[in-house]
């Protein structure tokens, strides 16, 4: 199977365990689910699809040398997420966990086609689930991995430095490093730079906000049930607009709008959680975290970290 990633370019995957699971219907749902959490026409920056994400997680782990088991829970530890991606924390979880995802993940792949693939192939689906047994994919904020990476370089707009980044990340020992102080230093400052621009920013918490009370009320009205959220987020919106219901169409035309947003200390409380990174670098033969090495980054994170406390109380201009 050759693939051609907008990231990292041309691929060819052989594997045969790989290409089974790209191809089964638990991976190919995720076409239709948006990383940034609602399709583009409701969102106010172009998006791309988990699927998209997963595939550049596994070549990215490919690259790095991961064994396949690493690369098998790469390219399925999104899997488990719902219609909307992080939405659903703000209508069944916490926003400022979002961790819904990850506590439902062995039950969601559990409920596949999945494990008939994997045991078909010799692989214990329930070890490839529990992401905890691999470092270079997964680990604990503010920790280096592919799944961080990824998604932030595919909001990078400098195409010379994801190509910088890239060839800057070293596979230690199933630790991930950075060999130059200055990448790694620009690499931090692009992730803490969508934080507060993009995953944080008035624009798209207002936007989850008013698509998780569209969720909640088609749940109440019963248009949607929580088992409709394994569906496409394009699945879910059809149903909605079926129901011919005059407050949840006017909210998602509501979407379909450049949004107002007045900061004003009362309203709509905006809660999200906190993304930062503190990546390690290898100096020597010493791998040492970013904040040690980079003062003006040490302080700036800090400073990051007490805003982050301070919820918003905004207005929306055009929703009650």
């Amino acid at each position: 199977m050759k693939i051609n990633d907008e990231v990292y370019g041309r691929h060819e995957i052989k594997e045969s365990v790989l290409i089974n699971l790209i191809n089964s219907n638990a991976v190919q749902r995720l076409k239709g689910v948006s990383q940034f959490g609602m399709p583009d026409e409701y969102y106010h920056k172009k998006g791309y699809s988990r699927y998209g994400h997963s595939m550049g997680v596994l070549v990215l782990l490919r690259r790095l040398n991961a064994n396949l088991d690493e690369q098998v829970a790469g390219l399925l530890h999104d899997v488990s997420h719902t219609a909307f991606s992080h939405v659903i924390d703000w209508v069944l979880g916490d926003p400022t966990k979002e961790d819904y995802q990850d506590n439902n993940h062995l039950d969601v792949i559990n409920n596949s086609d999945l494990p008939t693939i994997l045991e078909k192939q010799g692989f214990d689906y329930k070890k490839i689930s529990d992401l905890e047994n691999f470092s270079l994919l997964e680990r604990e904020a503010p920790g280096l991995c592919a799944d961080r990476i990824d998604y932030t370089l595919r909001e990078i707009e400098d195409s010379e430095l994801v190509k910088k980044i890239i060839f800057d990340l070293r596979n230690l020992s199933g630790q991930l490093v950075f060999q130059n102080v200055g990448v790694a230093e620009s690499f931090a400052n692009e992730y803490s730079r969508m934080q507060k621009e993009h995953w944080a920013g008035n624009q798209a918490r207002a936007r989850y906000y008013i698509l998780s009370r569209i969720l909640k009320e088609g749940i109440e009205k019963k248009f949607i049930s929580v088992d409709d959220f394994m569906k496409t987020d394009n699945e879910v919106i059809q149903l909605l607009k079926k129901s011919n219901d005059e407050s949840i169409l006017g909210k998602l035309n509501l979407l379909q709008t450049s949004l107002e947003i007045i900061e004003c200390g009362e309203g709509v409380e905006l809660k999200k959680k906190f993304r930062y990174i503190d990546p390690e670098v290898l100096v020597g033969r010493n791998v040492i975290l970013l904040t040690r090495i980079s003062f003006d980054y040490n302080s700036f994170l800090k400073k990051e970290k007490q805003n982050s406390n301070n919820y918003k109380k905004v207005k929306i201009k055009g929703f009650n």
